[in-house]
């Protein structure tokens, strides 16, 4: 900015001059190291806010710039008047012995208790334009996290000022990051993006680092700080020995405030206890709501996943070899099975996984009571290598977590309840499908018609394997239904990819246009659903929902003709993620007064195929029922078809015989019976313990 500029300019020539006036008037002395390293901090501010105004990277006001400018007046003010501070303290103890040690207390005392509020102000204001209105109970959690790390930086600094100034501008400096964060993938920062700093930076060199008025208040913040801090001293030892005693007094204190802080971060559990919450898909939200620390450190709390009880890493390899070995002594080694491996190998299929957005058979909720039989064209398939209901873990969100399930053969119910493992992990030593497919030589490629960054899909799809990832800007002029890109779009980006490579491909397909809310009116005329005891607005919006269902079970039928009609063998695994959200209405209206588990499973409850446009060796094609989960999909799949098996999978595959569907509602026994999530142990064979031993070892267990 034309003003902005020469202000800041004005400001840190003004403190140069302000110097080299006290030092003629001092008769030349030089100001103390001390005094000029208190200086470089209001210098920096001033430098940066001149750096970003020249390069024209600075996007706010005059008023913030004006703001930072008597910040660092203040802050050299007071780096300039320390020694006569110190001098006065001196004076009054000598004056008064005894008064020097608690003035200099009562200094230190002060400036915590102002830098813990202008680190939080420092933090919030960079990023948050409702940092004002961050609820007190969050405030007071963020500010005690920043009271415990400035007592520790504190008293490693010998409770010299200094430790407060850097805990200030650290806090400053993780607004920054998280400003940069947002302006860039308008996302937050969450604990596991720490472990892909290497890949961040590897990036972030394609960005403008561009700053407005708030990332300057945050700076003022830093400045004001470090004026309160250049007021603080401690007395200076009269002997070594003293200064020795002090210094281990100070590092002991330091470690006991460390202790503390680690306890306040570990122990609590923010999320019962404190009241805060956290919905990943509104991550930045939740953060500008409950502030930054506050949010982080919760959801910190919430990334370890339980170490199974008594896992042993080694007897867990031996668990899993010892499945291996069963499964290949017995149904890996039968007639079906070696005929599909021999047919893989030799014709290479191409494998198409399309999980389609909120795709559900909604006749299981009563259907034939209000007279909906279910998306007709897709339960009519009769050539398919296997078919039936699928067990989800989420319901009318948390499409992520059904992706990871399917792509990790990871089940959810190993990794917990409230976790998104999309969100809070490394996924980069993860089992997936894209891996495997990728070591057999296939081309790989992950779509989703939505913002790349959406449940950090871009850095997601890389971690498990995908060589390519289509995102909204590959759908440029898409034609769109109801909440974004066509379900036929997004088979046609399909058959544009197999048209460009005739080699082997897997391709993973997240479809956007079912997504809620269901009260658009933007499809037109749809036939109207009435269900007893709903609402005329609830049941509009099962209508809306539907007629969604209904054009994407026309549109998946277009597409395996269009399969049908290729010259190359193409496999096609198609599910749903979960059941929309309006559904528990159904349910409730329809069902009362049921087992609380039976009532849920209800709606935890999509539905699945397995099709291929060629004669697979060893199966019918005859539409197998064989109901399942979603963690089991994949593996299923690859069973199927004759692709390569790892050891965990096969291990799984032997598990399901007792253990057919699991997921974060319950788990099925070979019997056909379901028991509640969290159920005694008792009632599941030991499968299910070996199961999560192997889940862990595969997943848990790597992550760094």
């Amino acid at each position: 900015m034309l003003v902005a500029l020469p202000l800041a300019t004005l400001v840190l020539l003004a403190l140069a001059a302000i110097l080299y006036v006290r030092r003629r008037r001092a008769r030349g002395s030089r100001p103390s190291a001390r005094t000029l390293c208190w200086l470089v901090v209001p210098a920096t501010g001033l430098a940066l806010a001149t750096g970003w105004c020249a390069l024209g990277l600075y996007e706010g006001g005059a008023g913030e710039l004006a703001v930072l400018c008597a910040s660092a007046l203040v802050a050299g003010a007071a780096a300039l008047g320390r020694g006569r501070f110190a001098a006065w303290v001196a004076e009054r103890a000598r004056r008064a012995p005894g008064s020097g040690a608690p003035t200099r207390a009562l200094v230190a005392v002060v400036a915590v208790l102002a830098c813990v509020v202008l680190g939080f102000l420092a933090l919030e204001l960079t990023y948050n334009a409702t940092a004002l209105s961050i609820a007190l109970n969050y405030a007071a959690i963020e500010a005690s996290i920043i009271l415990g790390a400035l007592l520790v930086l504190f008293f490693l600094f010998q409770r010299h000022g200094a430790g407060l100034a850097l805990g200030a501008f650290i806090c400053w400096g993780i607004g920054l990051a998280q400003y940069f964060v947002a302006r860039f993938k308008a996302s937050a920062i969450l604990p596991n993006d720490l472990f892909v700093l290497e890949t961040a930076a590897a990036v972030s060199g394609n960005y403008v680092y561009a700053v407005n008025g708030a990332v300057l208040l945050g700076l003022s913040c830093v400045m004001l700080a470090s004026a309160a801090s250049a007021l603080v001293f401690a007395a200076r030892a009269e002997t070594t020995e003293s200064a020795a005693r002090r210094w281990l007094a100070n590092l002991g204190c330091a470690l006991v405030a460390l202790a503390a802080l680690g306890a306040g971060v570990t122990v609590p559990n923010y999320f019962d206890d404190l009241g805060v919450s956290m919905e990943y898909w509104y991550a930045l939200d939740y953060y500008e709501r409950q502030g930054f620390l506050t949010t982080f450190v919760a959801v910190a709390q919430d990334l370890p996943i339980e170490r199974p009880e008594g896992y042993d890493e080694a007897q867990a390899r031996a668990t899993e070899a010892s499945y291996a070995a069963e499964y290949d002594a017995g149904d890996g080694a039968s007639v079906r099975r070696t005929v599909a491996e021999e047919q893989f190998e030799e014709v290479r299929p191409t494998v198409i996984c399309i999980m389609n957005e909120t795709f559900a058979d909604l006749s299981v909720l009563g259907g034939e009571e209000w007279g909906y039989e279910g998306p007709a064209r897709y339960n009519s398939l009769s050539d398919s290598l296997m078919t039936g209901d699928l067990a989800v873990s989420v319901l009318g969100g948390g499409t992520c977590n059904s992706e990871f399930e399917l792509l990790t053969g990871i089940p959810l119910a190993y990794v917990g309840d409230g976790k998104y493992p999309y969100s809070l992990y490394d996924l980069s030593e993860a089992p997936s499908l894209a891996k495997q497919f990728s070591e057999l030589g296939y081309a790989t490629t992950a779509m989703h018609p939505n913002y790349a960054t959406n449940w950090n899909r871009n850095r997601v799809y890389e971690a498990l394997g995908f060589d390519e990832f289509l995102c909204i800007d590959d759908f440029e002029d898409a034609e769109t239904f109801h909440s974004g890109v066509s379900d036929a779009a997004t088979y046609d980006k399909i058959l544009e990819l197999l048209e460009a490579d005739d080699g082997p491909q897997f391709i993973f397909d997240v479809t956007m246009q079912n997504h809620s809310a269901y009260d658009q009116e933007n499809i037109g005329e749809v036939t109207g659903y009435a269900v007893d005891g709903m609402s005329s607005y609830d049941n509009d919006r099962l209508s809306e929902y539907l007629a969604c269902i209904e054009e994407s079970d026309r549109a998946l039928a277009e597409f395996i003709d269009e399969l049908r009609d290729l010259d190359r063998p193409v496999v096609l695994l198609f599910f749903g993620d979960h059941q929309p959200a309006l559904s528990t209405i159904v349910n409730d209206a329809l069902y009362t007064n049921e087992d609380a588990l039976e009532h849920s499973l209800r709606i935890h409850e999509t539905t699945y195929v397995i099709w291929a446009n060629y004669d697979v060796a060893g199966n019918d094609q005859r539409a197998e029922k064989n109901d399942t989960s979603i963690c089991f999909l994949g593996v299923l799949l690859n069973e199927a078809v004759g692709a390569p098996l790892s050891d965990y999978q096969k291990a799984e595959l032997v598990v399901r015989g007792e253990l057919p569907a699991l997921s974060l509602v319950g788990t099925r026994l070979a019997d056909g019976s379901w028991l509640a999530a969290g159920s005694d142990a008792e009632g599941l064979p030991a499968s299910y313990a070996d199961l999560a031993d192997m889940a862990y070892l595969e997943f848990a267990g790597k992550l760094k």
